[in-house]
Parts: C-alpha cells; structure tokens; sequence
C-alpha cells in the first residue's frame, strides 16, 4: 500500500464499522419489532387472564411457565402498537443507513480502481481507455444480433479498450434481465458475464453464432429465424458441443475451420460456458460469470497486489483468448 491508498483505505474502515453498527441495530430493532408484537397479541387475553393460565400449568410444565411470565406485561394493545411502530421506523432508519454505506462501498471501490487500474493495464495493454462505473450499454450488439429485445435492460461495467498484441480489443462485464412490458418487471436475469472483443484483420461482413450446448446465457432465436439458419459443422466434436447460426453458410464454413474448431474446444476446458460472435470483422466472446458484484475481501487492504488479481480476472480470459487466436 502506498501513501496515496491511505486516504482509501481509512475510507473503508470507518464504511466497515458503519455497516457493522448498522447492522446491529437494524437487528437490534427486528427483535425489539416481535416483543411488541407479542405484547400486542398477549394484550388481548389480560394480563390476569395469562397469569392465571401460567399458575395453572402443570408442575411438568414450570419450565415452560417461567418464561411465560417473562413476556406478560401490563402494556395496553395501544401501547404496543405505538412501540411497534416506533421500533420499526428505528429499523428502517438503520436498515437505509445500511444500504447507504453498501453504496458509499461500491462507490469507493469504483473510485479506486478508476484511479490506480490504469496504471497495471498500462503493463499489458496499450493506448488503453478505463471505466468502471455501471452505466447503460452504448453498443448493443446482442439486440443488433436478434439475440435480445431491444427492451431489455442491458448494463455494462468495468469496460476496456485497448491494444495487445498488434490488435484492437475490448472487454467489459454485461447483465441483462427479461423485459415484459415497456417498465422493468423482472429480476430474471437472461445474460450476463464477460464480453470480449477482438478486432481481425479479416474482412467478413456475415454474421456467424457458436453457442454452447447448455449454456446459462438464455438468448432469445426468434429473431435468428428470418436471417439465419442453423448449420451443421463437418467437426463431429465440434457439433456436439456446439450449436451453430449463419446468415452465410458460405462465409460459416471458411471461417469455421478445423483449425479454428479445435481451438474453441480447447478453450472450453478453461471456460465451459462460451459463446463466440464472428460479426463485422470482429470476434465477440461471451463468458458465463458473475458481473457487478464481485466485492473485494472486506478485511483485503487497497493494494497494488489486489488490484493486479483483479486484473487478471477480469481481463485473463481476453488475453487468454486473443493469445488463441493469434496463434
């Protein structure tokens, strides 16, 4: 850690003992929530009505009967509602305080790695531009594609653009979630992982789909129906794994080479769930993975050492597949 992490660092540590309090309290006013409700209820047989049920007990049942008498009050139902209600904006209180600082944690992170990544992505990539910030996708290639509706929310994070090797190439974490209706509706998450781009110097204008079998990215074919058809490729292992969409069997076979077959099945021993987009001179990789909400170890100092494995695993898999392809 450098002098200049400091200021970051004391900044998540009163943010960590903030969240702590707040949870704290925020369970501290759940409990105190269902004792007045209890109250509430028990307020409605009369205190002398449960003492004489508790004296009534059976001797096997003593136990059971001092604690009893521990929940009879002489609260009125008035005043356990009022104390219900006072403890449950204390909970609100602390649980929006909560959130707050969950908010001022990722607002600090992304701070953080806007300041210092660049200085580890100048190790590997060059004329490179940086953002981490959550924002809406400006290129929608998966709605340009058919593979999404347009309406669907789409999000984009940790986004990179550089040179490695000679060539153009990009990466940035996406989430997409259904859409029903012109409103968000549902959380059901549809795609999201890793989106890789690596700029060719090969001219193609056609459009080429290799989805896995299985994959946990659902797209939508309705939209490939009109425009593409699907294929099947000479490589028996290759389509076995792979299921296959072209607008140009012609261009799907000569860039669907047994060479380039026997690379992508290799690369699904490191990322199982793969997609790959041949369109517009590039060559798209969309990696099934958690994205937005990968939080760095609560008690992991802001570090040189912690950002540079955050590095790779964001950006490993676009060297990884970039380094295949040059091959």
């Amino acid at each position: 850690m450098t002098k200049r992490m400091v200021y970051y660092e004391s900044q998540k540590v009163l943010l960590i003992l903030a969240e702590l309090l707040c949870v704290a309290a925020a369970g501290y006013g759940v409990f105190r929530m269902i004792w007045y409700a209890i109250q509430y209820i028990l307020s409605t047989f009369g205190s002398a009505t449960l003492t004489n049920l508790v004296d009534g007990l059976p001797e096997k049942a003593a136990f059971a009967g001092r604690y009893l008498r521990m929940l009879i009050t002489d609260l009125t139902g008035a005043e356990a509602i009022s104390r219900l209600l006072r403890w449950s904006l204390f909970f609100g209180v602390s649980f929006g305080s909560l959130k707050l600082a969950r908010y001022g944690m990722q607002q600090l992170e992304q701070s953080f790695r806007q300041l210092y990544m660049p200085e580890i992505l100048e190790q590997t990539f060059s004329e490179l531009s940086y953002e981490a910030k959550r924002r809406p996708a400006v290129e929608e290639d998966l709605c340009d594609m058919g593979l999404l509706n347009s309406s669907d929310r789409y999000y984009t994070a940790n986004r990179l653009e550089g040179i490695y090797r000679g060539c153009w190439v990009a990466s940035q974490e996406i989430i997409c979630g259904g859409v029903y209706s012109d409103d968000y509706t549902s959380h059901k998450i549809k795609v999201r992982g890793q989106w890789l781009t690596v700029r060719l110097n090969v001219d193609f204008t056609s459009t080429v789909i290799l989805e896995s079998r299985g994959t946990a990215n659902r797209f939508s074919h309705q939209g490939l129906s009109s425009s593409m058809v699907e294929l099947e490729p000479d490589h028996v292992q290759f389509a076995q794994r792979f299921l296959c969409y072209s607008d140009s069997p012609e261009e799907f076979q000569k860039l669907l080479t047994v060479e380039m077959a026997e690379k992508l099945l290799s690369m699904l021993e490191l990322y199982p769930d793969l997609c790959v987009f041949f369109r517009r001179g590039c060559v798209n990789f969309l990696i099934r993975r958690r994205s937005f909400n990968r939080r760095w170890e609560p008690f992991c100092p802001f570090c040189y050492p912690q950002l540079k494995r955050e590095v790779h695993r964001l950006y490993g898999p676009l060297m990884d597949f970039t380094d295949m392809l040059l091959e």
